[in-house]
């Protein structure tokens, strides 16, 4: 008999562009230009303005199929915006880390850890092409400090490092969102990555909908704790990401 070959989407983690933006607690519009590009005008002429990252799927007509490396590039973007860089900035980044790693994904890569630093000191000396805008002058300044490894660190580390696990290969496998003593975890090779409770395959969302249905608070959470078999603080976990954490998107 023959057997098919495993789906090449097997293990990837597939996330529509709404629930990604959801997932990393940003709202949809930025995420889809983020993740997709988006077209402007300059000058009266219409430009394109690519995506951070290029995408492992096609995208369709409602908007891209995110998968694990790429929501964590999301999570990512989303600190270095905060941390005061532009977007075009951020793309230099993505795309000469992209090249010097050979790699699509480079921010969800634990090499980025290592030697992000470096791909932002060789950016701070880069000029600019002649079709290209310089570096903002606040943003190279910006850039200066991210030089420094504490710096760098106090962006990365909070933002997707602290709370990652990793495969051999140095690529993100999975995902603590509310950190590893909690028990929330986002696995790209169980149920396509949707959030759910760790050693069992009960998504977050299920566990919190139930609750909410027997009325909430403690006794609603035992009950359903019970149901699932699963300990109270399990889902209490599973209540407070859905109710707390999701909730905190822009």
């Amino acid at each position: 008999m023959n057997v098919a070959p495993p789906s090449p989407l097997v293990g990837i983690g597939l996330y529509p562009l709404r629930e990604a933006a959801r997932l990393v607690q940003l709202d949809q519009r930025t995420a889809r230009r983020w993740a997709e590009g988006y077209r402007h005008k300059y000058k009266g002429q219409e430009r394109f303005s690519p995506a951070v990252m290029q995408l492992a799927l096609p995208i369709a007509t409602q908007g891209a199929d995110l998968t694990f490396p790429e929501l964590l590039t999301l999570r990512l973007v989303r600190a270095f915006r905060a941390a005061g860089l532009g977007l075009p900035t951020i793309k230099r980044v993505a795309a000469k880390a992209a090249a010097d790693f050979g790699l699509p994904t480079p921010f969800a890569s634990r090499r980025f850890r290592t030697d992000g630093q470096r791909v932002f000191v060789e950016l701070g000396q880069e000029q600019a092409a002649n079709d290209g805008p310089n570096i903002p002058p606040r943003e190279r300044r910006l850039i200066d400090v991210l030089t420094g490894q504490h710096q760098f660190a106090e962006v990365v580390e909070p933002s997707l490092f602290v709370n990652v696990e990793w495969r051999d290969d140095d690529l993100a496998s999975a995902w603590w969102p509310l950190g590893k003593d909690r028990q929330v975890l986002l696995d790209p090779r169980v149920l396509f990555g949707a959030p759910r409770l760790a050693d069992t395959s009960v998504p977050t969302a299920t566990v919190a909908a139930a609750v909410a249905a027997e009325g909430g608070g403690d006794v609603a959470i035992t009950t359903v704790a019970d149901w699932y078999g699963v300990s109270f603080q399990a889902a209490l976990d599973a209540v407070r990401y859905e109710t707390e954490w999701l909730a905190e998107a822009a």
